[in-house]
């Protein structure tokens, strides 16, 4: 396991990315999708997002052994919400805005609901 500011380059060579801009692609992309109303980071991520900006919380980013990209996510979901859709969406939406702007592919994306929400 690496710290989130460990770069990871794309296989071609010219592109550097961290775990760090990593996790903030999949935060933003996991706060805009319809649902979704936060995210959930543990006592010490909430610290570490004093540092890191609060766009990472409730993210977790690993470089696979496949060099593909996995994501856990730890999301705070609106009461009421089709929980398995959402997912669903959210999982996509996240795939698509990380290999969309980082040019990495995105292997596992696990999604784990903390709370729902009014």
């Amino acid at each position: 396991m690496t710290t989130p500011e460990t770069p990871r380059q794309q296989s071609d060579g010219g592109v550097v990315v961290s775990e760090l801009a990593l996790a903030k692609l999949a935060g933003k992309a996991a706060r805009t999708t319809y649902g979704v109303v936060g995210m959930h980071g543990s006592p010490v991520q909430r610290v570490a997002g004093l540092f890191r900006g609060s766009l990472a919380e409730g993210v977790h980013v690993e470089l696979g052994e496949s060099g593909q990209v996995n994501i856990r996510l730890s999301v705070v979901m609106e009461r009421g919400v089709n929980v398995a859709q959402v997912t669903a969406t959210l999982r996509e939406q996240v795939r698509y805005e990380v290999e969309r702007n980082s040019g990495l592919t995105v292997g596992d994306i696990e999604v784990r609901v903390e709370d729902l929400r009014e």
